[in-house]
């Protein structure tokens, strides 16, 4: 079998939301299921400011309502584009791709998903989940916790936990706490400006996180202007489930 490509760019309307952007192109519909069993990989770009995606297979979601790298031109590159390579669908899986705008215009995506098939008798990983975000912390403020109200803030199940961080500007500090356990004290959060890039941007890895088990990420901002913190976090699963 042959690995499929699906690939497009789809402008999103204002204040809108598009439940399944594959289903939006007719030539994309007859790969809506997986047609095998295989690993999936997510690229995607957009053209503003103001638009998230989120990714599931079947029951299951991968990627929770994230921002994506702005890019002008609108090109994807990889792998730094790249949101999530480790996921399993079966065959026959629906792969659901929802876009959501904010804004008050349009704003195009551009996306990549890529299935290689495994074969039937292969033994699949643990699926990693992901969250990516960017947000503005105030002038000489503290958000206790960014990940407030999320959907892995406290995870579904037990875990390995990464999470990969950068600034728009020097000036901004990262606490991570697991439940009541300090895991890393306030420190330094580089300031490059992007999107966070794997493995580049990597702030802090290999953390075990029992489930339902609180994930505190707090930034503190010292500076006398606001400030733009971008984060990621990857929830590599214990057991597949």
């Amino acid at each position: 079998m042959q690995p499929i490509i699906i690939e497009d760019s789809i402008a999103i309307a204002a204040n809108s939301i598009n439940d399944n952007v594959i289903a939006s192109n007719a030539s994309l519909r007859r790969y809506l299921r997986s047609p095998f069993l295989a690993q999936g990989l997510i690229l995607a770009v957009r053209s503003a400011d103001g638009l998230r995606v989120s990714l599931d297979y079947g029951s299951k979601n991968v990627v929770d309502n994230s921002d994506i790298r702005t890019a002008s031109p609108l090109a994807i590159e990889n792998p730094f584009d790249c949101i999530n390579d480790q996921w399993f669908p079966s065959e026959g899986d629906q792969l659901v791709l929802r876009a959501s705008n904010t804004t008050g215009a349009p704003i195009q995506l551009v996306y990549r998903i890529a299935l290689t098939p495994l074969n039937d008798m292969a033994e699949l990983g643990p699926d990693v989940r992901v969250m990516q975000r960017q947000q503005s912390i105030a002038a000489n403020a503290v958000d206790t916790q960014v990940l407030d109200g999320t959907r892995y803030e406290r995870p579904p199940m037990d875990g390995v936990l990464s999470v990969y961080m950068t600034s728009a500007a020097t000036g901004l500090n990262r606490k991570i706490d697991i439940e009541q356990e300090s895991i890393a004290p306030p420190s330094f959060i580089q300031p490059q400006n992007r999107i966070p890039r794997k493995p580049l941007d990597l702030s802090i890895g290999n953390v075990e996180v029992p489930q339902d088990k609180l994930i505190s990420l707090a930034v503190s901002n010292t500076t006398a202007g606001a400030i733009i913190v971008f984060w990621r976090t990857e929830l590599q699963e214990l057991v597949r489930t």
